[in-house]
């Protein structure tokens, strides 16, 4: 019975480090969401408020921005919830690292939607700047 019981004792003892190492790296991976951008720089930026289109749009404005990350730039973890945005890269590469999933990574040509559910964050790993056209629904000041 002694015997049993070591072996129960030892796999719950490899179990709770298991654990352990879990919880751990989970704790590691928040920390190490980058919290503010840098080297990113906004080429243009129009905006169009959308009252006069959509009246239900009241309070908001499309905008449509040009976005130059130099090699090595971090883009913050964010959520879009109240800010739609469609990308398209013109060149370079995006990394995307979202919360819930695998990175993805983004070339020339490359478009996609970002909607409320998005949590997420991104970089250009890559060793030219990539550029990106942005547009999206922000509220407007």
């Amino acid at each position: 019975m002694s015997g049993k019981l070591h072996c129960m004792r030892a796999a719950l003892g490899a179990l709770a480090g298991l654990l352990l190492l879990a919880i751990s790296q989970a704790v590691a991976a928040e920390e190490a969401k980058p919290q503010e951008s840098s080297g990113l720089s906004v080429d243009a930026s129009d905006l169009l408020p959308l009252a006069a289109q959509v009246p239900a749009m009241e309070g908001y404005a499309l905008r449509i921005r040009r976005i130059t990350l130099a090699p090595g730039v971090v883009v913050a973890h964010h959520i879009h919830a109240e800010r739609p945005i469609a990308v398209y890269v013109i060149s370079g590469a995006f990394t995307e690292v979202p919360d819930d999933g695998p990175e993805v990574v983004r070339g020339p040509g490359s478009q996609w939607v970002e909607g409320a559910e998005m949590r997420h964050r991104g970089a250009n790993r890559g060793e030219v700047p990539t550029v990106l056209v942005a547009v999206d629904i922000v509220p407007q000041e």
